[in-house]
């Protein structure tokens, strides 16, 4: 799985150095909420928490049709531990009708994810303290639809509204990957040449 995890950045990294220098970069802020959830009994959507996201998006082709973006981010969670994240997201995004864009991204990352309380765990024969937080990879799978563009002056503005799931791997021995899910709202904004 690291292996995979790291061919996946080096992949990406070399598809960005091998673009055009001319297309711009964006920066994508965003907010909504998010919730674990998992298709079995007992694990719905519920208690729905902030999440906000801030990421930097290389734009590639002529048309801006795929993006390469780090993305920063921190989740709220009162029961389960608040978390912060880093992720490499790539990104598809198709305009129909010539102002509706429709998003699909597919990435990797790692969060921490923080214990709301004194974690302890058990070595056999007692319980001893525990670390403060555990260290997950995630894998990001996103869709959005957005409005291209609003122009003010030199810049470029891109509203939309994404869902994105996101899978933990080794958050839980009983179920892996652990799903999460995020509604968020945000805006992309970059300059243009005329």
């Amino acid at each position: 799985m690291k292996h995979l995890f790291f061919s996946f950045f080096v992949l990406l990294g070399v598809i960005a150095s091998g673009q055009r220098t001319d297309q711009p970069w964006q920066l994508d802020l965003g907010a909504g909420l998010h919730s674990f959830y998992a298709p079995v009994e007992n694990l719905k959507w519920s208690r729905p928490e902030l999440v906000t996201t801030a990421s930097l998006n290389k734009l590639m082709s002529r048309k801006q049709l795929f993006s390469v973006g780090l993305q920063l981010g921190y989740a709220r969670n009162n029961y389960q531990g608040d978390a912060l994240f880093v992720q490499l997201l790539g990104q598809i995004t198709p305009v129909i009708a010539q102002k509706l864009e429709i998003g699909f991204g597919l990435g990797a990352g790692y969060r921490l994810a923080l214990y709301p309380s004194p974690a302890q765990k058990w070595d056999g024969a007692n319980w001893i303290k525990g670390h403060s937080f555990k260290g997950v990879i995630q894998v990001p799978l996103q869709f959005s639809l957005g409005y291209r563009s609003l122009r003010f002056q030199s810049l470029e503005f891109r509203p939309y509204a994404a869902w994105q799931l996101q899978g933990l791997f080794r958050y839980s021995p009983d179920l892996s990957p652990l799903p999460v899910s995020a509604f968020l709202m945000g805006m992309k904004i970059h300059n243009y040449k005329k």
